[in-house]
């Protein structure tokens, strides 16, 4: 499924005049496929409507074709931060990351005014305006997510049994989930620290159900929360999991295609798809986003029907894009005037409908409004009706 991701970026990199400017994106596309083909194909739909609309639009009236270039950072910080000194070097507009290596991105965009975007982690070391006035998150940041996951369990007086992966995603929502499990006053009873893609979780398992615990927390990549959920199964303990929002990707249901009685039990956090005004405007998006990059398949069935993965994560680096795009027209330039514009207000309406906009002392991209609770039925993910905002929400087709 690689394949096709790194030919549209290779594509799209070699296309248009000498005259276009870059539009860098750093994913793990080797390591986490699903949260690099989102981050590309959004940042791609964002570069190919401003192209179709006669390009960047700066100083005196000129305008300048964005082309697209997506580079591989493996989920390593060093690659990540070398690929961060491509940007520089290629003169890029902007650089779009999932967050990896993040802060050491930083001291290197500060110094070249180059605008970052960290559009999936949410580690609340990633984004300090005033260290890092470059770096801005357009995402839903962990202290966000688990203190809502934290609210929701709360007054159940749950026992809980924490997994997280040793990698920087599950570093950080480590130190995010005990800071809200504290002020929360939830009783952790075990806490476990895994390897990114761990092959077997018996051990781990064994260990938390033999704690007490009555609720299962893992936040950790998606090959590790299908691990968990495989292990809890044979393992018969017959609990509830809750993970942060790997719990929608794809991988999960790949693996578990022979078993969706084993998604039954797991519950995400995660950004919600449609905002106040409704589904209209991600609708409309989607519409636009499967026309020019196609429909994500998940490589499973249900009924006798394909499942599609809605693109909610892509409209994170699509609205980034779109952002950087609106402030180099207020500023008329790229660079500094362009990095002073997005501390200065610059706004659009996203994807989604929600409004995108930071200021000089806040560069968090998605308000604690705008997060959700979600469950699965089957192989689809739909809000879980036992928390207020979650049970407002309209399911979102992913059938086909």
């Amino acid at each position: 499924m690689l394949l096709p991701l790194l030919l549209a970026a290779v594509l799209s990199a070699c296309g248009g005049d000498d005259d276009a400017v870059p539009v860098v994106v750093s994913a793990p596309v080797s390591t986490e496929p699903w949260i690099a083909r989102s981050i590309t194909n959004g940042a791609k739909l964002a570069v190919d409507e401003i192209n179709a609309a006669g390009g960047l639009t700066l100083a005196r009236d000129e305008r300048r074709p964005l082309k697209l270039v997506t580079l591989d950072n493996a989920s390593s910080p060093a690659t990540a931060l070398a690929n961060a000194r491509e940007a520089v070097d290629r003169k890029a507009a902007i650089l779009i990351t999932d967050g990896t290596g993040a802060r050491a991105i930083g001291d290197l965009t500060d110094r070249a005014h180059l605008p970052a975007f960290v559009v999936f982690e949410g580690g609340a070391g990633l984004i300090d305006p005033q260290r890092h006035p470059t770096v801005f998150r357009l995402a839903p940041a962990d202290a966000i997510m688990t203190r809502r996951l934290a609210d929701y369990i709360a007054n159940q007086l749950p026992k809980v049994a924490m997994i997280t992966d040793d990698s920087g995603y599950g570093t950080q929502g480590r130190a995010a989930l005990r800071d809200a499990f504290t002020v929360d006053e939830v009783q952790v009873v075990s806490d476990q620290v895994i390897p990114r893609r761990a092959q077997d979780l018996a051990p781990q398992i064994l260990q938390a159900k033999r704690s007490g615990a009555d609720r299962l927390v893992v936040w950790a990549s998606a090959a590790d929360v299908a691990a968990t959920l495989e292990a809890v199964a044979k393992a018969g303990w017959d609990v509830p999991v809750l993970s942060g929002q790997t719990g929608e990707d794809p991988l999960i249901r790949q693996r578990l295609v022979a078993h969706p009685e084993y998604l039954s039990r797991l519950r995400f956090v995660s950004s919600r798809i449609t905002a106040e005004m409704g589904p209209k405007p991600f609708n409309q998006f989607r519409a636009r986003y499967e026309r020019a990059v196609g429909v994500d398949e998940v490589g499973v069935q249900q009924d006798g029907r394909d499942v599609i993965q809605p693109p909610d994560w892509p409209m994170y680096p699509y609205d980034a894009v779109k952002l950087a795009a609106e402030a180099a027209k207020d500023a008329g330039a790229l660079g500094a005037p362009l990095v002073q514009a997005l501390n200065d207000g610059t706004r659009i309406t996203g994807a989604n409908g929600d409004q995108r906009a930071y200021n000089r002392d806040y560069h968090e991209g998605v308000s604690p409004q705008d997060t959700y609770f979600a469950r699965y039925e089957g192989f689809e993910f739909v809000p879980v009706v036992d928390d207020p905002l979650s049970g407002t929400l309209p399911k979102v087709n992913q059938l086909r």
